[in-house]
């Protein structure tokens, strides 16, 4: 086990306000499995145990304790880590292995269903929330490896205010790149990590806050918001909220829907948008994203009037804004779309090409206008009674498709599935790669009733299947 050296005694990293808003209160959960003989725990098992800390030795916050004090000024929670020595021991990082019965054939016939997931798959809950000290009693990053008969299972867990889906993509491959060398059959030292590290947040807020604010129309919105009037929050993970975070797991999962988009399914929707070669050249993932928001709010708002606010949320990396990634890589920039209902019963390639026309680009001042209305909880509470409540006509999207978990190979090739758990806000979507032919995987949190309207719409299921 490697511990991290050089480090001061009262090291502390303070976190922007965007990142300890209630919605990042989470561990972020990804779940790997492998296909591979029975017999790699006894050549790897240690191999991989060493690996896992050699990497995380080079981001030494992974090994501090995560702290929210309240800022009665800001009226908002401040969040900081802080590292010491102490910390490293009551900190660590986990890591534990299990023999199970269960086999990664059997999983993969049931869609990986996680009904048919071994238990430690399971056994770490995605929601955080502060002790009665106002400190977490986990490690900021966890892992869980299970040998199968047949294959391996593989959980990461890193708390969401420290790193994203590209961090979490990161120091998979890193961990999986210092386990082929160790295994290596020439025994040769592996090459140096190449390791974006960088802690300096409060930097980043300091050079956006020079910048001018935008207050565009999706802070005006918000800002119109009469909270006396709007419904109760359900499912935001909220300090005033007296579920455990095992009961607020339960109940989020219980809505999560797992769907697939074949390669085919995708060539066929690009086809049938476009008929003719005189046709405005649509990419094909605005197209999925205008089939799945019209279908989406559809189900959602039957009953709708005409001018209802429809959202559509796209999570955009932010890291080109900001030249450099921070901690593990946790730089997000979430840009809205409003519609009404009226103006989604348009045709699908028409709507497509509006959201291409009209989603502005990523940039410094929009980032900043959210990021500054997060910091308010006032404001907040409106963003959540827009975006986070169930009846919320809206459809977040986080689309992770392009990154490499297919290619993480620990020495026995690439897994045979790779997926996140769960989802944490109503209406929110996480897209994944399918694996290395193509296509999508999408984790999709709605209501069941909205799932079976989905299922009976052959504008939807012409295109995408449902696993579970």
């Amino acid at each position: 086990m490697v511990i991290p050296e050089a480090i001061p005694e009262n090291a502390v990293y303070e976190l922007t306000p965007v990142d300890g808003n209630p919605s990042s209160r989470a561990n972020l959960q990804f779940v790997l499995f492998y296909k591979t003989d029975g017999n790699k725990r006894s050549t790897a098992s240690q191999s991989m145990h060493d690996a896992y800390y050699q990497v995380l030795s080079h981001y030494p916050i992974l090994y501090g304790q995560l702290e929210r004090k309240v800022d009665e000024q800001l009226d908002n929670t401040k969040v900081q880590v802080s590292v010491s020595k102490e910390t490293h021991s009551t900190c660590m990082p986990s890591y534990t292995e299990f023999d199970v019965d269960e086999l990664v054939s059997d999983i993969q016939e049931a869609n990986y269903n996680w009904a048919t997931w071994p238990q430690p798959l399971l056994s770490i809950c995605p929601v955080r929330r502060p002790s009665t000290d106002g400190k977490p009693d986990n490690p900021l990053a966890q892992c869980v490896v299970t040998w199968h008969a047949d294959g391996m299972g593989l959980l990461i867990s890193v708390d969401h205010s420290i790193a994203d889906g590209v961090g979490i993509d990161i120091l998979l491959n890193q961990w999986a790149g210092a386990t082929r060398a160790a295994l290596s059959s020439d025994n040769t030292e592996p090459n140096k990590l190449e390791l974006p590290v960088d802690y300096d947040h409060a930097s980043l807020y300091k050079e956006l806050c020079q910048e001018e604010p935008q207050k565009d129309w999706f802070v005006e919105y918000v800002d119109s918001v009469d909270l006396a009037q709007a419904p109760t929050e359900n499912g935001a993970i909220m300090d005033s909220d007296t579920r455990s975070p095992t009961s607020v797991e339960l109940a989020l999962r219980a809505h999560v829907h797992s769907l697939r988009i074949l390669p085919s399914a995708l060539h066929k929707l690009y086809a049938e948008m476009h008929p003719s070669a005189t046709t405005r050249h649509i990419p094909v993932i605005r197209l999925v994203y205008a089939l799945m928001w019209q279908c989406f709010a559809d189900a959602a708002s039957l009953d709708a009037q005409p001018n209802a606010s429809c959202f559509l949320n796209v999570i955009h990396s932010a890291r080109k804004l900001v030249n450099r990634p921070h901690y593990i890589g946790n730089a997000v920039c979430p840009v809205y779309m409003r519609q009404t209902t009226a103006q989604l019963h348009t045709s699908t390639r028409q709507l497509a090409q509006t959201i291409g026309d009209n989603m502005h680009a990523v940039s410094g001042p929009h980032w900043l206008a959210t990021l500054l209305m997060l910091q308010d909880s006032e404001r907040y509470k409106k963003f959540l009674t827009v975006f986070a409540n169930p009846r919320a006509k809206q459809l977040t999207v986080s689309n992770i498709s392009r990154l490499r978990f297919f290619s993480v190979d620990f020495g026995w090739g690439a897994p045979v599935h790779a997926t996140v758990y769960p989802m944490l806000i109503p209406g929110f979507a996480t897209w994944l790669p399918l694996g290395a032919s193509g296509g999508l995987h999408i984790l999709w949190n709605m209501p069941d009733s909205v799932a079976e309207r989905l299922k009976n719409d052959t504008r939807f299921t012409r295109y995408v299947e449902f696993l579970f």
